[in-house]
């Protein structure tokens, strides 16, 4: 079998660099399984990312689809008092947020209707790389290769590990809790279009409204070392304002978060990373989703120049890589200013309380803010 551009994985990155490729009269085999189970909750459309989607042609079915947030309400977790608003309505691209499976509902139907993109539902066994041929080893025991092969299967999938065996993940000393309740289930105040960030001793939460506000989505953050029970349940069951959010545990999915180590590879023999495979995004300024939408529509522009698929892909890798290391980064860092306890949490909210707008904008100008 010998497609032009094989992509593995149907993730965002996957299928929205299918779109691409098929609209420059490339024809595209997407290997992944039928079923995606990463599509819990929501996501955030920060202006970077729709104007990527834009490159797709998706930008009115986007709008109209996702919910316009207004502004960043950063709060106290205490007590739920504000500490600043940051207001969304500057910027010249909407601030959006929208529930993730809508959106690659959104993308799949577009590469279903495209007669130039056919799907494999299999997953890649192994890959090898031996006298300047890559070869895919399917689940089936079927073996495929191609000119081109673009790696969308995730952090811990397959082309991750080909492309840089060695690449380490630890664990952290955070996790997760993702959940999404109706609207007419939560304490008043959370169906605001706002993105709301609460931010406590060792933890952060982050709300926002999806499906024209009539789900709100949650994600609670929390050190492990000061939370040693965990459950949500007995996290939130002293607050004030959180208690009913903590008396359905069985709504909450928990996530344990790896430190990826950067890749300063992103390329060996026919694969190429894209994504979260290339750049895995600790989840703290909403960007995971957007950057990997950045690398597919730096794609686009190369194609567009009339770039072959070769020059797209090398030059997609030189401008991406710097460009999401530098993201990485900043939500690292985001993300132990989130977490901080004792008096560092106290002098943090002081400081957002009396400067927060002019840091908070100066730091993220190129994310949340930009144009």
């Amino acid at each position: 079998m010998g497609n032009e551009i094989i992509i593995i994985g149907n993730s965002f990155s996957g299928l929205g660099a299918a779109i691409t490729f098929a609209k420059y009269g490339h024809k595209i085999t997407i290997i992944a399984p039928k079923n995606n189970s990463e599509l819990l909750g929501g996501l955030q459309i920060a202006p970077n990312t729709f104007r990527a989607l834009s490159s797709l042609g998706l930008e009115n079915e986007i709008v109209s689809q996702a919910d316009r947030l207004l502004a960043v309400d950063i709060k106290a977790f205490d007590i739920g008092s504000s500490l600043t608003n940051i207001s969304l309505l500057k910027t010249k691209a909407p601030y959006l947020s929208m529930a993730r499976e809508d959106l690659h509902q959104i993308l799949l139907n577009l590469c279903l209707r495209n007669p130039l993109i056919e799907f494999i539902h299999s997953k890649v066994k192994s890959i090898s790389h031996q006298l300047n041929v890559t070869k895919l080893i399917l689940d089936n025991d079927e073996i495929i290769t191609a000119p081109f092969i673009i790696g969308a299967d995730g952090w811990d999938g397959k082309t991750r590990h080909f492309v840089n065996s060695s690449a380490s993940q630890i664990n952290s000393d955070y996790s997760i809790y993702r959940s999404v309740f109706p609207s007419s289930k939560v304490p008043n105040g959370f169906s605001y279009p706002n993105v709301q960030l609460w931010l406590g001793e060792s933890c952060h939460l982050v709300s926002y409204p999806i499906r024209k506000g009539n789900d709100i989505n949650f994600v609670f953050a929390f050190s492990k070392k000061t939370f040693p029970k965990s459950s949500i349940q007995s996290i939130f069951s002293d607050h004030p304002v959180l208690l009913a959010l903590g008396e359905k545990p069985e709504k909450w999915h928990r996530t344990n978060i790896k430190i990826c180590e950067p890749l300063f590879n992103w390329r060996r023999g026919s694969v190429t990373l894209i994504g979260d495979a290339a750049h895995p995004m600790p989840p703290h300024l909403a960007q995971g989703a957007g950057q990997s939408f950045m690398d597919v529509e730096c794609i686009e522009t190369e194609l567009s120049k009339g770039s072959s698929v070769s020059d797209a892909l090398k030059n997609m890798v030189k401008s991406r890589m710097s460009e999401s290391y530098s993201v990485t980064r900043k939500s690292q860092i985001s993300g132990n200013i989130f977490r901080m306890n004792g008096p560092l949490a106290i002098l943090r909210n002081q400081i957002i309380g009396i400067a927060g707008q002019k840091i908070i904008n100066e730091f993220l100008h190129d994310l949340w803010i930009s144009d």
